[in-house]
């Protein structure tokens, strides 16, 4: 039976309908891993041709952010079938030093995205769906300035600046939960219900098999990925 509160009460026990706590037992677990590849590849800068005074005479190539133990950054973990909750990630695509920052980031399909700039100098924030389609193409000409747009397609959403050709940045577009994995390639979803299912990983240079997992109420399930 349901109450007038969202409780279900079976046999006398009660069952939040979606709290944390079933019969007495935590019915959500924590997904906790790292991301990591064998060679840690050198750091690749690139010339820099305009805008020097903003840029600098060269930036870094960020397409492989590995850290002298093999932790891979910015690699984006997918839980298949789980939706996000109230609290999904709010994307925000700031230019920065001549980078997109985040380079990486996950967001909830139908989310807005906000487009903004610390930079003086002109940048396009111009957007590519995962059929090569733009999305939009943003001119940002001043610092602070804002426009938002929505993230209405799933899949990979490439960013590039028409200005810098090396500026280049994703967004993962999904409907279920997910995360990017840190500068030592660490990661962690929390609040995942208990469950077995699969994770997907994807990264915009390496590649890695997706791994079924166990997510146990109350515990912590380690999973690893090794890139090639």
């Amino acid at each position: 039976m349901l109450t007038a509160s969202g409780i279900f009460v079976i046999s006398g026990v009660l069952v939040w309908e979606l709290g944390a706590v079933v019969a007495g037992v935590q019915s959500t677990g924590t997904i906790r891993g790292l991301v990591t590849i064998d060679t840690v590849p050198d750091k690749v800068m690139v010339k820099v041709t305009t805008d020097q005074s903003v840029c600098g005479d060269e930036v870094e190539d960020q397409a492989t952010v590995v850290d002298p133990s093999g932790g891979v950054a910015n690699a984006v973990v997918i839980v298949a079938g789980v939706p996000w909750g109230d609290i999904a990630p709010e994307p925000i695509i700031n230019n920065v030093g001549c980078y997109f920052v985040p380079r990486v980031q996950v967001a909830r399909t139908l989310s807005q995205v906000t487009v903004t700039s610390q930079d003086e100098t002109l940048h396009t924030t111009h957007a590519y769906d995962d059929r090569q389609r733009t999305s939009f193409n943003i001119a940002i000409p001043v610092p602070g300035f804002e426009i938002k747009r929505p993230l209405r397609r799933p899949g990979v959403v490439r960013i590039e600046c028409d200005s810098h050709g090396w500026m280049r940045g994703w967004v993962y577009v999904t409907g279920d939960v997910g995360t990017v994995s840190r500068t030592d390639g660490s990661f962690e979803l929390s609040g995942i219900p208990a469950g077995t299912y699969k994770l997907l990983i994807w990264h915009e240079r390496y590649e890695g098999m997706p791994q079924q997992v166990t997510v146990t109420g109350g515990a912590i399930t380690e999973v690893n990925f090794q890139l090639e």
